[in-house]
């Protein structure tokens, strides 16, 4: 069986689960886990993991600075040799860059994914543009999660014949259907995200404030981040700070519980201004299509392309607040619309990203690198 390196630094977040899901998808390929920045190792379990910190502080030393002079990781290569790895799979384009000496060192294909900042805000930096050039000439391949992605990373100069669309799965068997008509918690509205600016927080809090007294709602936000001070403000401001609560980040089987028990699932992510984007769609939304939870949300990067277009879920343009209300708006007071978000949204997920049949597009992907 071939070997897969997975470069993932740190290994791992909260918020990143859909990496521990491309792991364990694969069965043509064995995985290995390359990281300097290891945490939550009991919540998201791998057969093997090598953590590059354990050397010793000497070595520790050596290794930043040459991290400093180079950007790219050492001790990569030789370990990749040892292991006989057949393949580097790298987590976000910094990873892709940082595993380029490996690649040369072990002979070996690299394949990188791009997730979001590092195709949206990184580019913006002068070093990162100079690194991404390199990249994209010794990569092999480059998947995105949707072709808004994927026409980002052709824009910042990586070769369309070296792009691949490639979606994230979702473990459907982790998450039971539940039609609007059996959830209990009537008016309830999740915000599940990372407290950061392109989430759109702000805007969705200023669309709940105006709903909040008709529909008797209340609103869940589940994540945390920089900007949370900020939103406990901003709810007393808008007057809804009796109806708001902040849960932090929850351990993802909690997660699924307030998507099975929600109402609504509220989503409007925007550009942030340092130019940061979701590069794809957010994991939460296609959880929420797999629960039943209807789905309100923007126009950004690739999340039309999920969604169907819209047929999937209400859609509006980024920062419209009142495009976010009417959303809330259709589905709290109409039962047959929500259903109907609901149904075509399990449906979306299933047909096109169903965990089982990612992992076997993406050991797909590893052939075509290997091969070539």
């Amino acid at each position: 069986m071939p070997t897969v390196i997975h470069s993932v630094n740190p290994y791992l977040e909260p918020t990143t689960v859909w990496i521990h899901d491309q792991i364990r998808s694969l069965e043509r390929y064995e995985p290995v886990v390359y990281s300097r920045y290891t945490r939550n190792r009991d919540r998201f379990p791998v057969d093997r993991l090598v953590d590059f910190t354990s050397g010793g502080w000497l070595t520790g030393l050596s290794d930043r600075v040459r991290i400093r002079l180079s950007g790219t990781y050492p001790r990569y290569g030789a370990q990749a040799v040892r292991d006989s790895a057949d393949l580097i799979h790298a987590h976000f384009g910094q990873e892709g860059f940082r595993c380029l000496d490996a690649k040369g060192e072990a002979g070996i294909p690299l394949v990188t994914t791009f997730y979001g900042l590092d195709v949206s805000a990184l580019p913006k930096i002068a070093v990162w543009q100079k690194r991404f050039g390199r990249l994209f000439l010794e990569g092999d391949l480059f998947l995105a999660e949707g072709p808004h992605m994927a026409s980002m990373l052709r824009g910042i100069g990586c070769p369309e014949e070296k792009v691949r669309v490639q979606p994230l799965g979702v473990d459907l068997s982790a998450f039971t259907y539940r039609s609007p008509s059996q959830r209990e918690a009537a008016g309830e509205v999740l915000m599940y995200a990372s407290l950061r600016e392109k989430k759109g927080h702000r805007y969705g809090l200023e669309a709940f404030a105006r709903i909040a007294a008709e529909f008797d709602a209340r609103m869940t936000i589940i994540g945390d981040g920089p900007l949370r001070t900020d939103l406990e403000s901003r709810t007393a401001v808008l007057g809804v700070q009796d109806r708001v609560r902040f849960l932090g980040s929850l351990d993802h089987d909690t997660c699924k519980q307030h998507l099975a028990e929600a109402t609504v699932l509220l989503y409007p992510s925007v550009i942030a201004s340092d130019g940061d984007t979701e590069g794809g769609a957010p994991v939460g939304i296609l959880e929420a299509m797999a629960s039943g939870l209807p789905v309100v949300s923007t126009r950004h990067a690739d999340i039309p392309f999920v969604t169907n277009d819209g047929a999937a879920a209400y859609l509006t343009e980024e920062r419209n607040v009142d495009g976010l209300v009417e959303g809330l708006r259709e589905i709290l007071g109409a039962q047959s619309e929500a259903v109907t978000y609901a149904e075509a949204g399990r449906e979306a997920v299933e047909s096109r990203h169903a965990l089982e049949a990612q992992g076997a597009a993406l050991e797909a992907r590893y052939d075509e690198a290997i091969g070539a």
